[in-house]
């Protein structure tokens, strides 16, 4: 279980998006979310890529995007296209981006969209989530810790 997938799924489930998820693929590969939306009939691939610490990568920011795009969503083009049939947005959720210890978040993005992809921030998807937790119970382990921060963060013993 991905916590960064998680929290995901469950922004798109609040905005009523139908998903399938961790779908194992032949040769090791797997798709995060495949989801659709049921006002617009509108379909997406969506692979999350979120760590706690800076990912500082080898490549630069173009080097980086292309072996992404590759291997995260060219590689399962095909499986994806049977499984949605139709025309499908491809978005990358990401959080921070460095390149020799300087962010590259910018320049990423940038490259990005040079190859049709879409980057959602981690983060503005997080500030988008903890207004929706209120005090209704969650199954969800992940997101019930989420819950329990925003209640609990900044009181004292």
């Amino acid at each position: 279980m991905n916590p960064a997938e998680e929290i995901v799924k469950f922004w798109l489930q609040e905005q009523g998006y139908f998903l399938q998820s961790s779908i194992r693929l032949p040769k090791n590969k797997e798709i995060d979310i495949l989801a659709i939306d049921p006002k617009t009939n509108n379909k997406f691939h969506i692979e999350v890529s979120v760590s706690v610490r800076c990912a500082n990568y080898d490549k630069n920011a173009e080097q980086f995007t292309k072996e992404f795009s590759d291997r995260k969503f060219d590689s399962v083009e095909e499986f994806v296209t049977k499984i949605l049939r139709e025309k499908y947005t491809r978005i990358l959720v990401v959080g921070n981006i460095s390149f020799k210890n300087k962010d590259i978040r910018q320049e990423f993005i940038t490259e990005c969209r040079k190859l049709n992809l879409e980057i959602v921030l981690f983060q503005d998807i997080l500030n988008k989530v903890r207004p929706l937790l209120g005090t209704k119970t969650h199954l969800n382990s992940i997101i019930k810790a989420i819950q329990l921060a925003e209640v609990f963060e900044g009181t004292n013993e």
